[in-house]
């Protein structure tokens, strides 16, 4: 739904759901996100289900995962108690069902930084928030059991998807949220969100560790990252969401990681779009790995899109050239080349450099180059500044999606 992000990240383990209450704390160093694991011990929550109770120790750094990949938003740590906080209802242990019981408990969490996070932009409330994610960043392990018991587990019930943060594949859930600094009256979620394990009945305790996610507000950091997946559809199930633009009876479907977009005939569109903080000074980027689906002879075109406010610059792949293109979908004059799009799967990336220029690659090997001032004005008026992805044009073309990436702050990945 997302793949990753990252500036720095932090190394911690924080609270376990389980007779946690609303206290309990643990803390770890701050660790620029290149740099080896902080010296420093994290804290590990056992959770021992026959008594109820949950104790921490102390677990050296080195035995944690690297936070050398980064993860979907810029920021990655814990500290609890110091950072963040995380508090949890009472928890729920279901009857056995099947040799399985399950556990559950409603979290949410305090914000104990001195500025807002969930979001890069200054606004309390964004056009489209990035939002806050609590990942597992290890386990959930058995560590006891009332009897031998070599092939039990606990799972991760009902996480909201499975994302790529310090390590591949971790269960997460997430808050479409903007949280406000500490103590400024708006510094929790507004919500809980219930977390559900699933145990074998013989297990009788077991720990996990939880990490955060978050965008923080300028000036705390510089750049901010927003990674889509073609295993969801962007509008209703990706985290964070896009919005959905679209004319005529098109239709798009997510399945095995492929989003298929396929807006029909007429001039028809289907596209996926996010408002985000882009100013003609700003420099960025955006990255999609896709196929173009139609024969050779359509026009529609699949592009992607930077807008920010002033300028409408876009990248098209249509079934024999890519290019920049204008709002109308036409090649740009002496930025296509021509190019078999239909027989394999191409990373495309179009860099902004500030109100330079703008350039393009097709699997990493530059393609084109153009003044900033070249391009057209801003197609989006009244909700520029923005990022698109997506089809357009006068024939049914189809493009197939596998990912979709931009980043603001930097112009290369």
């Amino acid at each position: 739904m997302m793949r990753t992000i990252s500036t720095f990240a932090a190394l911690s383990a924080l609270c376990v759901v389980v007779a946690c209450g609303d206290t309990g704390s643990s803390s770890a160093a701050l660790v620029p996100a290149n740099h080896p694991a902080a010296s420093g011990a994290r804290l590990r929550g056992t959770v021992d289900v026959a008594t109820g109770t949950l104790t921490f120790a102390p677990v050296p750094a080195s035995a944690g995962p690297s936070t050398s990949s980064g993860g979907p938003n810029a920021q990655i740590y814990g500290n609890q108690g110091v950072d963040i906080r995380i508090y949890n209802s009472a928890v729920v242990i279901s009857a056995p069902t099947a040799g399985k019981k399950t556990y559950s408990a409603n979290v949410g969490l305090r914000n104990l930084h001195t500025f807002r996070i969930g979001d890069e932009q200054g606004a309390l409330a964004p056009p489209d928030t990035l939002g806050i994610y609590v990942f597992v960043s290890g386990g959930p392990t058995v560590t006891g059991t009332s009897s031998t018991c070599p092939a039990c587990a606990v799972t991760v019930k009902n996480a909201r998807g499975v994302l790529n943060f310090n390590a591949p594949n971790q269960s997460y859930w997430f808050w479409t949220e903007v949280v406000g600094p500490a103590n400024g009256g708006a510094d929790t979620t507004l919500n809980r969100k219930p977390w559900i394990f699933e145990a074998d009945t013989a297990v009788t305790r077991f720990t996990f560790d939880v990490l955060v996610s978050t965008a923080w507000v300028a000036p705390n950091e510089t750049r901010w990252k927003v990674d889509y997946e073609g295993d969801s559809l962007p509008d209703t199930q990706s985290e964070p969401r896009w919005r959905l633009r679209r004319s005529g009876n098109g239709v798009y479907t997510a399945t095995s990681g492929i989003l298929n977009v396929n807006p029909g005939p007429s001039s028809a569109e289907i596209s996926f779009y996010r408002r985000d903080s882009l100013a003609t000074t700003t420099s960025a980027y955006v990255e999609g790995r896709l196929q173009y689906t139609a024969p050779a002879g359509k026009t529609s075109t699949a592009r992607l899109v930077i807008d920010d406010a002033v300028r409408f610059i876009a990248f098209g792949v249509s079934g024999s050239q890519v290019g920049f293109v204008d709002t109308s979908n036409t090649f740009l004059p002496g930025t296509a080349v021509t190019r078999d799009t239909r027989t394999a799967y191409h990373v495309y990336t179009m860099r902004k450099y500030a109100a330079d220029s703008v350039v393009y690659f097709v699997d990493a090997v530059r393609g084109g180059k153009l003044n900033y001032s070249a391009f057209p004005g801003t197609a989006f008026l009244l909700t520029a500044p923005l990022f698109q992805f997506g089809m357009a044009g006068p024939d049914n073309g189809i493009c197939d999606y596998d990912y979709v990436i931009y980043e603001i702050g930097t112009p290369v990945p």
